[in-house]
């Protein structure tokens, strides 16, 4: 079985701007990845950084080869070496549809070939169910209404602003007007007491304040009981998430911007977080996230992968939740098909399986997903052929 076809697609679906790989062998056999810039600035880098690393190193190549494929691109490409997210994305998306591939062509899925599966169904958490709210009434009644709907754990973003374009603007330049502190300890004391004291709250502050902004905030709201804070400053000073972490009892979290084990090495080493949080899809893959959990698992620290893609970043995310023995919650956005401008990525996401708060892990092969091609047809980017 050889690689003979890659086809890279830029996909608008909601909030998100999805950028995706769909490799394709000589005997038929499809497999999909996902590169994780489906927020921010960076998805058509991220593109035509997987065209170049696809031409190079993958194309007419045995798929089965994850290993080999991986550390060719890693050690052959330049920019991956202490990459950051765009080289890390793409080789994400190409080693996630290499599993794909694999696990397909075995008829497993693919946390079979990981050791396979210590749980039946995962427990996720709300997000985006705070979309178009603002004061501390609006998000208690949000908050209340998404716990009806069996939801045990809400994440909301108390620093943020509504933002046009990335949905929601964290605090620039260091700084926060010291007159919304009171705003931001009002916002998590509204839903804590709309949702009373048995469903779990995670706060993400975006990385964007200083230790001591962050400090006083977290002395305010300790008495609310939040589960953990993730990104309380910027995640590249391991240094400075630890003197927060020394200096408050609530855990502190991060990982999406931390890209390959060694990053996380340093985070772990510092005693930066209680919660490890890496993302499948921008980290280096479900071997890295496997490599990067049993890093936590042997600090005694817990993983909650990040998860702000598509569809199929949540199908990659399962995956590897399934198989890894410290796995503590998965990052789920319940209500993924009701913003504006979504485009089905995938015939069978599995966030529509979400029931009472858990979602069942998928028995069928690879990620356990097909995607919609006639929805994505009008979004391919390039095709690359051997």
């Amino acid at each position: 079985m050889k690689i003979e076809q890659a086809d890279i697609y830029l996909v608008p679906t909601g909030n998100r701007r999805a950028v995706l790989v769909e490799l394709t062998s000589d005997d038929g056999i499809t497999g999909v990845g996902e590169a994780g810039v489906a927020y921010g600035i960076g998805h058509r880098a991220a593109a035509e950084m997987l065209r170049g690393m696809i031409e190079a190193h993958v194309l007419g190549r045995d798929p089965s080869s994850i290993n080999a494929i991986w550390h060719d691109i890693y050690d052959l490409s330049f920019w991956a070496r202490n990459g950051g997210v765009i080289s890390y994305a793409a080789l994400s998306a190409i080693e996630i549809a290499l599993w794909d591939m694999k696990a397909k062509a075995l008829g497993v899925p693919i946390y079979e070939l990981l050791g396979g599966a210590l749980r039946h169904a995962l427990p996720v958490y709300a997000n985006g169910w705070w979309i178009g709210c603002d004061t501390p009434d609006e998000l208690a009644r949000a908050g209340a209404a998404t716990v009806e709907r069996g939801f045990a754990g809400l994440k909301f973003y108390p620093l943020g602003v509504a933002d046009p374009v990335s949905v929601v603007r964290h605090p620039t330049r260091r700084a926060l007007d010291a007159r919304l502190i009171p705003l931001v300890c009002d916002r998590v004391a509204a839903l804590r007491n709309a949702v009373g004291p048995d469903i779990e709250i995670m706060l993400d502050f975006g990385g964007g304040l200083t230790i001591d902004q962050v400090l006083r905030i977290c002395r305010r709201i300790e008495q609310f009981d939040v589960l953990f804070i993730e990104e309380a400053v910027d995640p590249s000073n391991p240094d400075a998430l630890a003197a927060v972490a020394r200096d408050t009892t609530i855990p502190m979290a991060a990982g999406e911007r931390c890209y390959g084990r060694t990053q996380f090495e340093r985070l772990i080493r510092a005693g930066a977080v209680s919660i490890v949080q890496p993302d499948i899809c921008n980290t280096g893959g479900l071997m890295e996230a496997r490599i990067i959990s049993a890093m936590a698992e042997a600090s005694n620290l817990r993983v909650a992968p990040h998860n702000y893609g598509s569809t199929v970043a949540t199908a990659a995310s399962v995956q590897l939740a399934a198989c890894i023995p410290n796995f503590m919650v998965l990052e789920c956005f319940p209500d993924f098909d009701k913003e504006p401008s979504y485009l089905g990525i995938v015939k069978n996401p599995l966030e529509a399986t979400v029931e009472r708060g858990t979602m069942p892990i998928p028995t069928t092969p690879g990620l356990g997903v097909t995607l919609d091609h006639t929805a994505l047809q009008p979004h391919r980017y390039a095709r690359c052929r051997a």
